[in-house]
């Protein structure tokens, strides 16, 4: 009989919630019951709603949101407007790698040179060494608001204080922050912040959202990935131009549901509180810290910056431990370095495991976690079945 599911993976993507699910399925009930067109005529007053719920949500007005597909699709529309050409690019260590990609090919001759920000050694960001990287020469900055596989969250709002020329744009990937941590783009000082709908807000999957701010939205060259929704036809001339502010950079292709099931997931949110909901993740991250290293287990981190938990696992193949998971239920993350081709402090070897608990879980669902991971060394069984309290 297989085990009851424990879904902790999602910094992957979010267990989407009842209340999302009854907001996709009455909308398409209303559909059925009328023309299709009619249906979608009548939703842009709701749409309108969706893009001001989620500009509030990241404190920005709704002029200056995009909507897209993927994290990696808004994020590609930022960087392919940006002067780059033989420019310098600093970038955080737990950048994740399709960033890097892109970076890499939009480069031209020379090639941009991709430079680290500089940190300390515990990986934190060096923000006094940071400001003496910051030249005339260098073109933008990236970082993630929260890593991938760390779980870390970068101190955004001290790198955003810093002096740096006119134009160089701070962007900020902040995948793994919608949903768990506060965000307000003033407050971080960003030019750019894009973020995946579908992880810690539990919203839709293919859909995310880009803000762009003023000063970046008046220096950007025209959008090169210009598609309808991003472009108005002029009557007099009959051609077409960008939307203004950010709604050119906006994406043909977001399903007018998922942004209509957006507005349920950031309802729901709302009702629990986003400092609710961290301090919730943080415990159960804690606790999983806590009875990993009973068990022999090395956290990545200190403490817990994060509902994200990684466990390194040294002695571990990688695909025994998901199947162990697997089989005790437990839906969770076994990582790959490769996805932050620049995180040198990642171990490159044994297992890393990613636990990344909601406000769903509990510490059941921590204990079962880790009691699942202490087979995989006979030897750590007897220390996991100990009781725990949640911090």
């Amino acid at each position: 009989m297989r085990a009851e599911l424990r879904y902790l993976n999602n910094a992957s993507v979010g267990l989407t919630s009842p209340g999302v699910s009854a907001r996709l399925r009455d909308w398409l009930e209303a559909e059925a019951a009328a023309w299709p067109q009619q249906r979608v005529e009548s939703a842009d007053w709701d749409l309108q709603t969706t893009r001001e719920r989620a500009g509030a949500l990241i404190g920005a007005p709704a002029t200056q949101l995009a909507l897209a597909e993927s994290t990696s699709l808004a994020m590609a529309r930022a960087l392919a407007t940006l002067s780059l050409r033989g420019k310098r690019v600093l970038v955080a260590p737990g950048t994740w790698a399709s960033d890097i990609v892109m970076l890499r090919r939009l480069g031209g001759e020379p090639p941009r040179a991709l430079e680290l920000l500089a940190t300390h050694a515990d990986g934190s960001l060096d923000l006094t060494a940071i400001s003496t990287q910051l030249g005339e020469d260098v073109a933008a900055i990236l970082t993630p608001l929260v890593t991938s596989i760390e779980g870390r969250r970068y101190d955004v709002e001290g790198l955003g204080a810093l002096s740096r020329p006119d134009h160089c744009a701070l962007i900020v990937d902040a995948a793994q922050g919608l949903g768990q941590t506060p965000i307000d783009v003033r407050r971080l000082g960003c030019d750019v912040l894009v973020a995946t709908t579908r992880k810690w807000l539990r919203g839709p999957r293919g859909m995310a959202l880009a803000y762009f701010s003023q000063a970046t939205l008046a220096s950007m060259r025209p959008n090169p990935l210009a598609e309808l929704a991003g472009l108005r036809l002029d009557a007099p001339s009959q051609r077409f131009i960008d939307q203004p502010q950010a709604r050119r950079f906006d994406a043909s292709d977001v399903s007018l549901l998922n942004q209509l099931s957006l507005t349920a997931a950031i309802e729901e949110l709302a009702a629990i509180g986003v400092t609710r909901l961290r301090e919730h993740v943080l415990g159960l991250a804690g606790l999983a810290y806590e009875l990993a290293r009973a068990q022999g287990l090395t956290p990545l981190l200190a403490t817990p910056e994060s509902g994200i938990a990684t466990l390194h696992l040294p002695e571990a193949q990688p695909l025994a431990v998901a199947q162990r998971l697997s089989a005790a239920g437990i839906a969770a993350k076994v990582c790959n370095i490769a996805a932050e081709p620049l995180n040198v402090r990642l171990p490159t070897s044994g297992a890393l495991v990613r636990l990344a608990p909601h406000w769903h879980n509990d510490a059941d669902d921590i204990r079962a976690a880790l009691a699942a991971l202490a087979g995989t060394r006979p030897d750590t069984a007897a220390a996991a079945a100990q009781p725990a309290s949640l911090p």
